[in-house]
């Protein structure tokens, strides 16, 4: 899979999750600022990329994560 349809189904999950236009998030939409942080929305976001991509993100370490292209990037490498 490309990092191009990583971060399609990434920016999708991010809408879901968040509640959101998908149009409005890019590469570089700041997670927490732009998204937010609420704890159950990151958990419901983290599933669905757990599930789609099958790789594992440990909760301590998603909010380490400053953009969806940090997130994009932590989902290639785990591939």
């Amino acid at each position: 899979m490309s990092r191009e349809e990583v971060l399609a189904k990434v920016i999708e999950f991010a809408a879901m999750a968040f509640n959101k236009d998908a149009s409005t998030i890019t590469e570089k939409t700041n997670i927490s600022q732009e998204l937010g942080v609420a704890s159950m929305q990151r958990v419901a976001m983290s599933a669905s990329i757990e599930n789609d991509f099958d790789v594992m993100i440990p909760v301590a370490r998603f909010g380490n994560f400053e953009t969806i292209g940090d997130l994009v990037d932590f989902v290639m490498d785990e591939m």
